[in-house]
């Protein structure tokens, strides 16, 4: 099976509450309990009868070093940039296996018989005494000792605060972005809601016939924008029917004095898009090309897909002279943000204005 398949159960996993302090404290006792064996195993070549004395001797002082770097050396000095007292606990560390080491040769060197391997080991250390693990000889008899022992644990613990700090960071960054683009659908919605209220209000006054059926358009549009585009994706076909909603509303507000043409591929499958991404440059059309332009107007609309491409393309009429800096507003640069959110990398948007014609091309890869 592939590992995609146990993705979505392993993201439900709450790993803080899965290791919790029971959980720890077996998870040390079982690393503490290989490395004895590790360290037994190895000094039980020197002697057999004493090498217990240096696993005690090994163990208290990577555990010593091991709590002090998880606890405060790591998290306080190390990931707060602070390299120069880092080095110096390092430093520290290693005086201080070099010093157990040399205290212990002076016990077993006064009190007990060694074997000849562990007595040459001994009479080494002591004729160099305690100064001698900072001369170069210790490099290879004291230094490749002390890093044998400390980077395993060293390196667990690591690699999970290191784990747990890009988890922090991603955690952050996950909830800016739902922030950010909450925030942008938030804006979207009401700036949205609020231009169809005075288009109705305006009807209302008139008492226009037509002030039913747009009632109930606009009804179908608030359903959609207020509960069901609050999703990450929805399928392109019902962003198009809500497209087709506002476009029928625009109908019946503007009559035959504005002439609305769509080609829409009519199967668009099961392509997902993100909802209201497409909208904001149609109402923009209406907004600023339609409402500002004197004379007969148009708007003509574009959407198909090839090859899992979204190719959508809005043309609408706007009075000659009119300047382009004025298209835009609030919708369209929610939707550029949007589009910057969720298709990084993934879009081309470019827009023109000629001849009395304004023209927004959007080309958009579909995840």
């Amino acid at each position: 099976m592939r590992l995609n398949n146990y993705t979505p159960w392993i993201s439900k996993i709450d790993w803080n509450k899965q290791y919790s302090t029971r959980t720890r404290i077996l998870f040390h006792l079982l690393m503490w309990t290989l490395l004895s064996i590790l360290y037994f195993n190895g000094y039980n070549r020197y002697d057999k009868q004493l090498g217990w004395l240096f696993v005690i001797k090994d163990l208290t002082c990577i555990m010593i070093i091991f709590y002090a770097a998880s606890y405060y050396v790591l998290p306080r000095l190390l990931f707060k940039g602070k390299v120069v007292l880092t080095l110096i606990a390092g430093v520290l560390s290693y005086l201080l296996y070099g010093s157990l080491t040399y205290l212990l040769c002076v016990i077993l060197n006064a009190n007990f018989e060694q074997s000849p391997r562990l007595h040459n080991y001994v009479v080494v250390v002591l004729d160099h005494k305690i100064t001698g693990i900072f001369t170069w000889w210790a490099v290879s008899f004291y230094l490749l000792d002390f890093l044998y022992l400390v980077t395993p644990p060293l390196a667990l613990k690591l690699i999970k605060l290191i784990t747990d700090q890009s988890n922090k960071r991603i955690i952050l960054e996950r909830d800016n972005l739902n922030l950010e683009i909450n925030f942008l659908k938030a804006q979207i919605n009401p700036h949205f809601l609020f231009n169809t209220l005075n288009n109705i209000y305006r009807m209302v006054n008139k008492q226009d016939p037509k002030t039913g059926p747009m009632v109930l358009h606009f009804a179908d549009l608030m359903r959609y924008t207020l509960y069901e585009s609050n999703v990450d994706r929805i399928l392109l076909s019902r962003e198009v029917e809500f497209i087709n909603d506002y476009l029928e509303l625009e109908r019946i507000r503007y009559g035959k004095d504005v002439s609305i043409k769509t080609h829409f591929k009519e199967d668009f499958g099961r392509m997902m898009v993100v909802p209201l991404i497409l909208f904001p440059f149609i109402e923009n059309a209406f907004k600023h090309g339609i409402d500002a332009t004197i004379e007969s107007s148009w708007i003509e609309i574009l959407l198909e897909v090839k090859e899992n491409i979204l190719h959508f393309e809005v043309n609408n009429s706007v009075g000659n002279g009119y300047p382009t800096e004025e298209f835009g507003g609030v919708g369209v640069a929610n939707v550029k943000k949007r589009l910057n959110i969720h298709y990084a990398n993934k879009f081309k948007l470019t827009n023109r204005a000629e001849d009395g014609v304004y023209s927004v091309n959007l080309q958009l890869v579909l995840n």
